[in-house]
């Protein structure tokens, strides 16, 4: 009779932990809440000068994202304009915060003036790349994002197709953005 109370007693303990523990919102373990998924950010670079960028990017699993990103540069007589399709891992699992590694796959629009030639020097190709980024969550709600880092793309044409612009195989990226998240 007394191991019948015992265990009746310890049942009604563990099924009030259960609720008082699922009434406070705990999450499973090895999961972290996000309150934003998504941001749309720019370069305000653009705005001054003759470059910069915008991005969009969301989550599609814990860690891990999807986006795209257009950009364009004209300095002295060289224009890039690109267009790329990004997935980023996030070490942390906290997506749009902290430290990301990422691949890319896009679409490159090279032109130049070069010696002699007249008029501009085209070059077009799909490019593959990687990006090691940082972005920061700031303000009250922590919706404002900041964000920055480096990469390298490789420019997938022929040798030929380069040269004739003065173009190497790869070159190197860099990141700054400020967006909204949601």
């Amino acid at each position: 009779m007394r191991v019948c109370r015992s265990i009746a007693i310890a049942a009604v303990f563990v099924a009030a932990a259960g609720v008082d523990s699922r009434a406070q919102g705990v999450q499973p373990v090895g999961r972290i809440p996000i309150p934003y998924r998504t941001y749309v950010g720019f370069n305000p670079a653009i705005v001054p000068f003759s470059f910069g960028s915008a991005e969009f990017e969301t989550g599609i699993a814990q860690g891990m994202t999807l986006g795209g990103s257009l950009s364009y540069a004209d300095i002295r007589h060289d224009r890039w304009t690109s267009a790329d399709f990004k997935m980023r891992y996030y070490p942390s699992e906290v997506v749009l915060s902290g430290l990301s590694l990422g691949l890319t796959a896009g679409y490159l629009r090279y032109s130049t003036t070069t010696g002699n030639v007249p008029g501009r020097q085209q070059l077009t190709a799909p490019t593959a790349g990687f990006e090691a980024d940082y972005n920061w969550l700031l303000g009250g709600t922590k919706r404002f994002l900041v964000g920055t880092g480096g990469g390298a793309k490789r420019l997938l044409a022929r040798a030929s197709e380069r040269d004739r612009v003065d173009q190497r195989a790869a070159y190197l990226t860099a990141r700054f953005i400020l967006g909204v998240a949601f």
